[in-house]
């Protein structure tokens, strides 16, 4: 137990941190108007997104998904010199986190009709879903320890983007049509009465 002026470990410090994020958040589930907010601090928090979509919190891996879920409804992402950070929000406080590709991952894909109209919803490991209206829907090259690859992803809110598990973009495939368009190949998708079209790299369509 800390006394007095004891100095605080570092473990310490953080669940401090961490209890104090908590405390500011809540429990309910929900995406909060982060666009409302504007923190003037910046703390460094020790959370790592890895590409497979797993969270570590001082470097061990959280497998509460309910708390896995809450962090992910206050994520907020912005552009400075050229580079993307990501943070988790709250009203006082920027926490800048480590995301190694994507914060958000896709991990299914279905139709659904609101007022007469078709469109297609992703729904996230984290419970949120994500309507395909105005979104660019993309491939782009990953490269993680000299292996390149590419992967399929979607721009989500507050800047966000999220990746297309493999599955749910085999259904997704599945509710579109593969097409040759200049001699290129070209996913075409129907929702809500527009055309979408996802053109693949080269070297996937050979």
């Amino acid at each position: 137990m800390i006394k007095g002026n004891e100095i605080m470990t570092d473990n310490v410090q953080k669940n401090n941190q961490l209890s104090k994020f908590l405390s500011s958040l809540g429990r309910e589930r929900k995406i909060p108007p982060l666009d409302k907010w504007s923190p003037s601090n910046i703390t460094p928090f020790d959370v790592v997104i890895q590409d497979n979509g797993d969270w570590y919190h001082d470097g061990i891996k959280m497998t509460r998904q309910s708390l896995v879920d809450l962090f992910a409804s206050v994520l907020w992402a912005q552009v400075s010199d050229g580079q993307k950070r990501h943070f988790l929000k709250t009203p006082t406080d920027n926490y800048e986190i480590c995301v190694v590709d994507t914060p958000l991952f896709i991990s299914g894909v279905d139709k659904v009709v609101v007022q007469n109209d078709e469109w297609i919803v992703f729904q996230t490991t984290n419970g949120d879903d994500i309507i395909l209206d105005d979104k660019s829907l993309y491939f782009k090259e990953f490269t993680k320890d000299g292996l390149s690859e590419y992967r399929p992803y979607i721009d989500t809110r507050f800047n966000l983007t999220a990746r297309i598990n493999r599955n749910a973009f085999y259904h997704l495939v599945a509710l579109g049509e593969l097409v040759c368009e200049n001699q290129q190949t070209v996913l075409l998708l129907q929702s809500g009465g527009k055309t979408h079209r996802v053109y693949y790299p080269d070297d996937l369509a050979s």
